[in-house]
């Protein structure tokens, strides 16, 4: 038998369940347009003609380079510093001149693309 205050309880687990997945909607929006804004793809997506590293932008440039060419264009060691993006399908490894002591932030990135592929990117806005 349904009476009204089975009617009035059914309408407010009703309302719960509709405003909680109405946040949860809005947050992953919100997260969304966040990562987008700081990787410069929507997550799920691989590596754009822009990447991210060390609070910078890098811009995209050139073709890309062996893994002998990149050595022999810097002075500091190029290490692994990530993987990128980081919530996307298909994450690339991230290398960066670095030095041990300080927290140097290059002005090149190499995204790997290949088994001995790597594209540069350059700064943005210079150094």
């Amino acid at each position: 038998m349904i009476t009204g205050v089975n009617v009035l309880m059914a309408m407010r687990g009703a309302r719960f369940w509709i405003r909680a997945g109405s946040t949860v909607l809005v947050l992953a929006i919100v997260f969304a347009g966040w990562y987008r804004k700081v990787y410069n793809v929507w997550p799920g997506q691989g590596a754009s003609a822009r990447v991210n590293w060390c609070g910078r932008d890098y811009q995209s440039g050139g073709p890309a380079q062996s893994w002998r060419q990149i050595s022999s264009q810097v002075s500091l060691p190029v290490r692994a510093v990530g993987l990128y993006p980081p919530l996307g399908w298909s994450r690339q490894e991230l290398f960066a001149p670095v030095s041990a002591p300080s927290a140097f932030c290059g002005t090149v990135v190499y995204l790997r693309t290949g088994s001995d592929e790597y594209r540069a990117y350059g700064l943005l806005g210079g150094p």
